[in-house]
């Protein structure tokens, strides 16, 4: 007797779409939450750092690589050479506050949303489809990743405008 194989029922496209828009979302706000601070000239972030944010001096070997590395792909460290350049362009600047904070804000808010729409997609479907996993997990890592960059946000944008005693 002849073994049957059965036949995988496909991945849904909406749960394939939210979950690759949520995994660019968590990149980019990972990136806007951690690194863009340092890069945005004239950043409150950057400025409360006390030594600018520039990167210190390299003291392992894999730090001393690195720098070796950035030194010869950009002629300077990678900090220093976006902070050149986002003080030289308002275009660049502006751009890389998109990029950085609202970009993976409105792309979580997208894949929470797309997820959920193919929650529901996959439960008409009568197990046609399947993608629950992906389809859950664009939702909470979208929505994840919009509360970080969200957050930042508002410590990029509203925190310039507190009074002097809420930022003491």
């Amino acid at each position: 007797m002849a073994a049957t194989a059965t036949k995988k029922a496909p991945l849904h496209r909406l749960a394939l779409t939210g979950f690759a828009m949520s995994i660019a979302a968590l990149v980019l706000a990972f990136y806007g939450s951690l690194y863009a601070e340092k890069h945005i000239a004239d950043s409150p972030l950057r400025q409360a750092r006390g030594s600018a944010g520039l990167p210190a001096e390299p003291v392992s070997w894999y730090d001393r690589v690195m720098a070796k590395g950035e030194t010869t792909v950009f002629g300077d460290r990678i900090d220093r050479v976006m902070v050149r350049w986002t003080e030289r362009s308002k275009i660049a600047n502006y751009s890389l506050q998109a990029v950085a904070f609202v970009l993976p804000f409105l792309l979580g808010i997208g894949a929470a949303f797309v997820g959920g729409s193919a929650m529901g997609a996959i439960e008409r479907s009568a197990g046609r489809t399947v993608g629950n996993f992906q389809a859950v997990f664009s939702i909470m890592i979208g929505g994840f990743a919009a509360a970080i960059s969200g957050s930042m946000m508002l410590s990029f944008y509203v925190w310039r405008m507190l009074p002097s005693l809420y930022t003491q």
